[in-house]
Protein backbone atom coordinates (compact mmCIF):
# COMPACT_ATOMS: atom_id res chain seq x y z
CA UNK A 1 0.00 0.00 0.00
CA UNK A 2 1.43 3.94 -0.66
CA UNK A 3 0.16 6.75 1.50
CA UNK A 4 0.88 9.47 -0.79
CA UNK A 5 1.57 12.29 1.55
CA UNK A 6 2.10 15.92 -0.24
CA UNK A 7 0.58 19.43 0.18
CA UNK A 8 -2.06 21.43 -1.70
CA UNK A 9 -1.54 24.43 -3.87
CA UNK A 10 -4.66 26.22 -5.70
CA UNK A 11 -1.86 26.60 -9.08
CA UNK A 12 -2.34 29.92 -9.25
CA UNK A 13 0.96 31.38 -10.12
CA UNK A 14 0.02 32.67 -13.64
CA UNK A 15 3.77 32.49 -14.70
CA UNK A 16 4.98 34.26 -17.49
CA UNK A 17 8.53 33.28 -18.05
CA UNK A 18 10.21 34.66 -20.98
CA UNK A 19 13.37 33.78 -23.27
CA UNK A 20 15.13 36.34 -25.74
CA UNK A 21 17.75 35.17 -27.66
CA UNK A 22 20.32 36.82 -29.46
CA UNK A 23 18.95 35.13 -32.92
CA UNK A 24 15.98 34.51 -34.29
CA UNK A 25 17.61 30.93 -35.10
CA UNK A 26 18.82 30.27 -31.43
CA UNK A 27 14.88 30.35 -30.58
CA UNK A 28 13.94 28.27 -33.09
CA UNK A 29 16.49 25.73 -32.37
CA UNK A 30 14.85 25.81 -28.55
CA UNK A 31 11.14 25.58 -29.71
CA UNK A 32 11.82 22.72 -31.60
CA UNK A 33 13.90 20.77 -28.84
CA UNK A 34 11.04 22.09 -26.23
CA UNK A 35 8.67 20.53 -28.91
CA UNK A 36 10.44 17.19 -28.80
CA UNK A 37 10.82 17.00 -24.82
CA UNK A 38 7.13 17.99 -24.31
CA UNK A 39 6.15 15.18 -26.56
CA UNK A 40 8.14 12.25 -25.67
CA UNK A 41 9.24 12.69 -21.92
CA UNK A 42 5.90 12.89 -20.45
CA UNK A 43 5.61 9.21 -21.54
CA UNK A 44 9.30 8.29 -20.25
CA UNK A 45 9.02 9.41 -16.82
CA UNK A 46 6.67 8.09 -13.74
CA UNK A 47 5.26 10.26 -11.57
CA UNK A 48 7.45 9.94 -8.28
CA UNK A 49 8.63 13.10 -6.27
CA UNK A 50 11.07 11.40 -5.16
CA UNK A 51 12.94 10.02 -7.88
CA UNK A 52 16.91 10.20 -7.87
CA UNK A 53 18.17 8.51 -11.08
CA UNK A 54 17.23 8.57 -14.88
CA UNK A 55 15.15 5.72 -16.35
CA UNK A 56 17.08 3.91 -18.94
CA UNK A 57 14.82 5.88 -21.85
CA UNK A 58 14.45 9.07 -20.32
CA UNK A 59 18.67 8.82 -19.98
CA UNK A 60 19.16 8.00 -23.44
CA UNK A 61 16.55 10.72 -25.00
CA UNK A 62 18.17 12.87 -22.87
CA UNK A 63 21.82 11.97 -24.08
CA UNK A 64 20.55 12.33 -27.77
CA UNK A 65 19.93 15.90 -27.13
CA UNK A 66 22.85 16.84 -25.02
CA UNK A 67 21.43 17.63 -22.19
CA UNK A 68 22.74 17.06 -18.85
CA UNK A 69 21.67 19.50 -16.80
CA UNK A 70 18.26 18.64 -15.68
CA UNK A 71 17.17 16.32 -12.41
CA UNK A 72 15.37 13.64 -12.32
CA UNK A 73 12.75 15.61 -10.59
CA UNK A 74 12.66 18.15 -12.99
CA UNK A 75 11.71 15.91 -15.85
CA UNK A 76 8.07 15.67 -14.03
CA UNK A 77 7.90 19.36 -15.13
CA UNK A 78 7.34 18.02 -18.86
CA UNK A 79 4.14 16.75 -18.03
CA UNK A 80 2.62 19.79 -16.49
CA UNK A 81 0.25 22.58 -18.62
CA UNK A 82 2.79 24.90 -19.92
CA UNK A 83 1.79 26.89 -22.98
CA UNK A 84 5.13 28.35 -25.30
CA UNK A 85 5.00 30.12 -28.36
CA UNK A 86 7.98 31.74 -30.19
CA UNK A 87 8.13 34.90 -32.03
CA UNK A 88 11.45 36.27 -33.42
CA UNK A 89 14.01 35.97 -31.38
CA UNK A 90 11.48 35.36 -28.41
CA UNK A 91 9.77 32.19 -26.42
CA UNK A 92 7.10 33.00 -23.61
CA UNK A 93 6.05 30.76 -21.40
CA UNK A 94 2.67 30.94 -19.60
CA UNK A 95 1.61 28.31 -16.58
CA UNK A 96 0.06 28.04 -13.54
CA UNK A 97 2.67 26.32 -12.05
CA UNK A 98 5.56 27.72 -10.43
CA UNK A 99 8.37 25.11 -10.38
CA UNK A 100 9.43 26.12 -13.51
CA UNK A 101 13.21 25.11 -12.93
CA UNK A 102 13.86 22.38 -15.42
CA UNK A 103 12.51 24.73 -18.17
CA UNK A 104 14.54 28.03 -16.85
CA UNK A 105 17.77 26.03 -16.85
CA UNK A 106 16.76 24.38 -20.64
CA UNK A 107 16.74 27.97 -21.60
CA UNK A 108 19.63 29.52 -19.65
CA UNK A 109 22.25 26.58 -20.99
CA UNK A 110 20.93 27.92 -24.35
CA UNK A 111 21.20 31.05 -23.80
CA UNK A 112 18.67 32.98 -23.37
CA UNK A 113 18.13 36.14 -21.26
CA UNK A 114 15.40 35.55 -19.01
CA UNK A 115 12.23 37.46 -17.07
CA UNK A 116 10.20 35.89 -15.05
CA UNK A 117 7.03 37.53 -13.24
CA UNK A 118 3.79 36.79 -11.97
CA UNK A 119 0.85 38.27 -14.40
CA UNK A 120 -1.15 38.61 -11.30
CA UNK A 121 0.94 41.29 -10.00
CA UNK A 122 2.34 42.92 -13.71
CA UNK A 123 -0.92 42.10 -15.98
CA UNK A 124 0.57 42.42 -19.77
CA UNK A 125 -1.90 44.70 -22.14
CA UNK A 126 -4.28 42.71 -23.87
CA UNK A 127 -3.35 41.96 -27.25
CA UNK A 128 -4.90 43.86 -30.12
CA UNK A 129 -4.79 40.46 -31.78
Amino acid sequence: MKVWQSYGSEHSANLVMIGRFKEESEAGEVKELLDFLFAKLPDLVDFDVNEDRYNSEAAKLLQSKNIYYLSPTELIQFRYEISYTQSGNEIRFTTDEDDVSGLLKLMLHNGAKLEVFSAHNYPEPKSSK
